[in-house]
C-alpha cells in the first residue's frame, strides 16, 4: 500500500470515529432526557446530586463470563448479600433482618459448613460436618456462655458452660445421658460419675467441711462415703435403703469402728483411746449391755449387771491378768 492509500484510509477512519462520537453523545443526551422525564420512584437507580452515590434496591455482580457472582439486595425481610462460586453455588451469605444479623458458609455440596447468628436473646456461633450435621456450637446470651460438641448423631457428648454462679463441664455417653460432670462454684466442687443409664455412680466433692468421697449403687442410693467430719477422717457404709450401719473413724481420741441395725441404732463399737482398746455391745434399744476394755493396768469384761464393780475390782494387775466385773450403767465411750 502506497502512502496515499494509508493517508486516505487513515482519513476514512477518523470520519468514522467522528461520526460514532456524534451518535454516543445523542444517544447518551436521549438516555439523559428519558430519566429526567420518568418519576423518580420508577428510575432503577438513584443519582443524589449532594453525595454522588448510586442508590438501588439490588446490585449483581457477574464475572468475565456473565455468571453471577455476588448479589446485593433488599426486601421486606431485611437486606442480604449472597456469593457464589464459578459454577454459580451459593457459598456465602450475609442477611441482616428485624430479628438480628446472620452469616451463613456453605461447602460445594451446597451443604451449610459455619453459621453465626446474632440475634436480641444471645448469640450462637455453629460449625456442620460434610452431611451438614451440627457437630459444634457456641453460644453467649444474659446468664453465660456455653460450648458443646456432638457426635455425627448430633447428640451432645460434651459441653462447657460458664454462668454467674458456676462453672460446669459434662461428659455424655452416645444416648446423650450425662456420664460425668465437673462443677465449681464458690461454695465448693464436685465431680459426679454416673452409670450408662445416667443414674448416680460416684461423686467426690470439696467444700468448706472438707473432701468428700460418695458411692451409690444402681438405684441411686448413697451406699458408702469417705470424708472428713469435725476434721477427722470419717468412712460410712449404708445399706441398700440408704441407712447408716458401718462407721469408721479417727476423731483426736483414736480410731473407732461402729456398727449400727437397721433402725440406725448402734449395737457394737470398738474403739482405741488413751486407756486402751475397748468394745462396746448395746441391745436393739442402743443400751450398752457388755464392754471388753484393756487398760494399761488392768482388763475388763462388764456384762449387764451388778452395782459399782470399778469400786470392787479394779486391780492394778496387767493386761494379761484381767478381771471380770459387772456394769449395767456403762456407756459408750
Amino acid at each position: 500500500m502506497t502512502i496515499e492509500e494509508r493517508v486516505e484510509q487513515l482519513e476514512r477512519d477518523l470520519r468514522a470515529a467522528r461520526s460514532r462520537s456524534r451518535w454516543l453523545f445523542f444517544g447518551f443526551l436521549l438516555l439523559v432526557g428519558v430519566c429526567c422525564a420518568l418519576p423518580a420512584n420508577l428510575l432503577p437507580w438513584r443519582l443524589t446530586p449532594n453525595d454522588g452515590v448510586i442508590r438501588a434496591q439490588n446490585f449483581v455482580v457477574v464475572d468475565q463470563h456473565g455468571q453471577e457472582r455476588a448479589i446485593l439486595f433488599w426486601n421486606q425481610a431485611g437486606t442480604g448479600l449472597d456469593m457464589r462460586d464459578e459454577n454459580g453455588r451459593l457459598r456465602a451469605a450475609l442477611e441482616v433482618g428485624r430479628e438480628g444479623a446472620g452469616l451463613t458458609l456453605l461447602d460445594e455440596n451446597d451443604k451449610i459448613r459455619c453459621k453465626v447468628c446474632v440475634d436480641k436473646a444471645d448469640t450462637i456461633f455453629s460449625l456442620m460436618d460434610e452431611n451438614g450435621k451440627l457437630r459444634t456450637t457456641l453460644g453467649v446470651d444474659k446468664d453465660g456462655n456455653a460450648f458443646s460438641l456432638l457426635d455425627e448423631n448430633e447428640k451432645i457428648r460434651a459441653r462447657l458452660g460458664v454462668d454467674r454462679k458456676e462453672a460446669v463441664l459434662s461428659l455424655n455417653n452416645r444416648k446423650g445421658r450425662a456420664a460425668a460432670r465437673l462443677c465449681v462454684d464458690e461454695d465448693g466442687h464436685v465431680l459426679d460419675l454416673r452409670d450408662k443409664n445416667g443414674r448416680p455412680g460416684a461423686r467426690l466433692g470439696v467444700d468448706d467441711a472438707g473432701p468428700a468421697l460418695g458411692l451409690s449403687d444402681e438405684n441411686g442410693k448413697l451406699r458408702a462415703r469417705l470424708g472428713m467430719v469435725d476434721a477427722s477422717p470419717s468412712l460410712d457404709m449404708a445399706d441398700k435403703n440408704g441407712g447408716g450401719r458401718v462407721t469408721l473413724s479417727v476423731p483426736t481420741t483414736g480410731p473407732r469402728l461402729t456398727l449400727h441395725d437397721e433402725n440406725g441404732k448402734s449395737r457394737a463399737a470398738l474403739l482405741v483411746d488413751q486407756e486402751g482398746p475397748a468394745l462396746n455391745l448395746a441391745d436393739r434399744f442402743g443400751k450398752i449391755g457388755l464392754e471388753v476394755a484393756l487398760g494399761r493396768e488392768v482388763g475388763a469384761l462388764l456384762p449387764v449387771g451388778g452395782t459399782d464393780p470399778l469400786r470392787a475390782y479394779r486391780t492394778t494387775n496387767t493386761v494379761n491378768d484381767a478381771q471380770f466385773m459387772l456394769n449395767s450403767d456403762l456407756q459408750p465411750r
